[in-house]
Parts: C-alpha cells; sequence; structure tokens
C-alpha cells in the first residue's frame, strides 16, 4: 500500500488564551501515511508518536505552513485536489510538516466559555487577546461567527464598561477583514445594532470605533445600507425616538465637541444615504433627519469660522444629495 512520509508536530493550544504557537518538538520526526486510508484510522499513532499532551479526540491535523486543516474523515487520496502543494512537495523529495492540535470547534467552544464565565482581570485579558487569535488563526474566524460568537460579544459586551467594549470592537474589526466574518454580521443585525448603540456612549474612543465600523460595513456591500437603517430603526424603535437620533446627537454635540466624531458621523451618514436602492427610502431617511434639525446643524457648523474642512466637506455632500 503506497505511503507518503511526513514530519510531524503537536501544538498545545487546548487553551486558546495561552497557546505558544510554537510546535513541539524542535525537530519534528518523520511519520509514514498510508495514502488510502481515512486519516482518523492514522492519528492515533501520530499522537502516540510524539506523546502529544491532546485528548485524541479533540485532534486535528493542519498543514504548515499555509495552515489548512486536513479533513481526517477522507484519506489523503480522497482530498488530493485540495493538496497541490503538499504532493508537489512530496514529489520533490521533501518531507512535508503536518501538525497536531486542537480541533477549532473545541477552540472556539474554549474562547466561549471563558468569555461568559470570566469577569474583572481575567475577562479583560481574554478580551484582550481576542484580536491577535483571530489574526493568528484566520480559520477560527467562521467557526467562532458560526458558533454564536457574535451574540456572546453582544452579550458581554452589553454588561462591560467601556474599556472591554473596546477590546471586543478590536476583535470584531479583525473578524470583519475576513470575507466569513463580514458576511456573518451581515447576516446577525443585532451586532449591527450594537455597532449602533455604541455610537451613543459616552467613551469617545468606543464611539469613533464603533462609527468606523459601521462605515467599513455599509462601504462593504450597497445592500448593507438598508441593513444599518433596519438596525437604526429597530434600536430607535425600542427607545421611542426617531430614527437616527444618536448620530444627530453627536452633530448637535450633546456629549461634548470632537471634530473627528463630526466627519466620521457625517461620512457614516453619507455613505449610507448614498447606497440606498430606491428614492422612498432615501427621503424616509432624509425627512427623519430634517426633523431632528439637521438643516440647523449643518448651517451652525457651515457658518463657524473654526469648523474642520473634511467636516464642511461631508456636509456640502449631503446638501448636493438632497
Amino acid at each position: 500500500m503506497a505511503t507518503v512520509t511526513c514530519r510531524v508536530q503537536y501544538l498545545e493550544d487546548s487553551d486558546p488564551f495561552v497557546c505558544t504557537n510554537f510546535p513541539e518538538p524542535r525537530r519534528p520526526p518523520p511519520y509514514d501515511f498510508h495514502e488510502n486510508i481515512a486519516l482518523s484510522e492514522q492519528i492515533a499513532g501520530v499522537h502516540n508518536l510524539l506523546v502529544a499532551p491532546l485528548k485524541l479526540e479533540e485532534c486535528a491535523l493542519q498543514l504548515a505552513p499555509n495552515g489548512n486543516y486536513l479533513d481526517l474523515e477522507l484519506s489523503l487520496v480522497e482530498q488530493r485536489d485540495d493538496l497541490e502543494q503538499f504532493y508537489e512537495d512530496i514529489g520533490k523529495g521533501k518531507k512535508p510538516i503536518l501538525i497536531l492540535r486542537t480541533q477549532l470547534s473545541v477552540r472556539v467552544h474554549s474562547i466561549l466559555e471563558k468569555l461568559y464565565n470570566s469577569q474583572g482581570p481575567e475577562l479583560r485579558r481574554s478580551l484582550f487577546s481576542l484580536k491577535q487569535l483571530f489574526q493568528d488563526d484566520k480559520d477560527l474566524v467562521p467557526e467562532f461567527v458560526n458558533s454564536e460568537g457574535l451574540t456572546c460579544f453582544i452579550k458581554v459586551g452589553s454588561e462591560a464598561d467601556h474599556n472591554y467594549q473596546n477590546y471586543i470592537l478590536r476583535a470584531l474589526s479583525q473578524i470583519m477583514l475576513f470575507v466569513d466574518g463580514m458576511n456573518g454580521v451581515i447576516n446577525h443585525n443585532e451586532t449591527v445594532q450594537w455597532l449602533y448603540t455604541l455610537s451613543g456612549s459616552l467613551s469617545r474612543l468606543v464611539v469613533k470605533t464603533a462609527l468606523k465600523l459601521l462605515i467599513v460595513f455599509v462601504e462593504y456591500t450597497e445592500t448593507n445600507g438598508l441593513l444599518l437603517i433596519q438596525a437604526i430603526n429597530a434600536v430607535d424603535g425600542r427607545r421611542g425616538v426617531k430614527p437616527w437620533a444618536y448620530l444627530t446627537d453627536i452633530l448637535e454635540e450633546k456629549n461634548g465637541s470632537d471634530s473627528e466624531l463630526l466627519v466620521y458621523t457625517m461620512m457614516l451618514i453619507n455613505k449610507t444615504l448614498a447606497a440606498l436602492p430606491d428614492q422612498d427610502s432615501f427621503y424616509d431617511a432624509t425627512d427623519c433627519l430634517e426633523q431632528q434639525g439637521m438643516e440647523g446643524i449643518m448651517q451652525k457648523h457651515m457658518s463657524n469660522k473654526g469648523t474642520e474642512p473634511d467636516l464642511k466637506h461631508q456636509f456640502t455632500i449631503y446638501e448636493r444629495m438632497l
């Protein structure tokens, strides 16, 4: 029976928050894989050879250095189409490295459990580490999204102070860089609602980050403008105020003046209006804004000699769209 010789290592990542990212042993030993036998029937041999401190039933095999995970239910031959570089290296006489590590679903479950059950300094450390976790292993993102990770963010973030919220927003910004992550946000309007709610925070850093993420969201695809309006209507409907109220509050400088926040707010409004597919949606939105004194807000800032040029530019864009 045909075999291929690889080198194998393990990564002790059963606790994602203390994973070292350095596989062991430093000099990976060789291991012969049968090409036509499912990897699930061979992984125990790898586990025994490495004396890995991982639960066998929770293990996965990952290709180094590209990071792709092998399907344990299939043999190597059955997934050969996805292993071009692997077989190219074999053909050149090289011995590719396979890393034994904890399955994605198990690691994501550990992350969620830690976020839900931690508090104080431990929760702060975990939230702070999240962005780096998603940076280090992009495959965590779709698994996290599919495991109700965004719901976890909202629940933890709604009960946390602004420092913790900012750590969550940093992690969310990393998630939204990936197609799977952005699609997760698109399909989870509660996340968009939460971001809009944070635009009413007393923390300027939280407000700024939330506005920037909403701008990224609206810019991603035209249909996201309607999804933001859906979120705004839901949040402000529950509050019993007119839609867009959090944003008009910023423009009226109810929590103090900050030119950067004003620019981001107008950018978000303009990009959302520009993305709307029909006149009815457009005028519904602008009517709401005008009813909350948008014209007066605009005149006040445009007539002020100290107003930033970038802000005046955004007001000009808004005026031209009307």
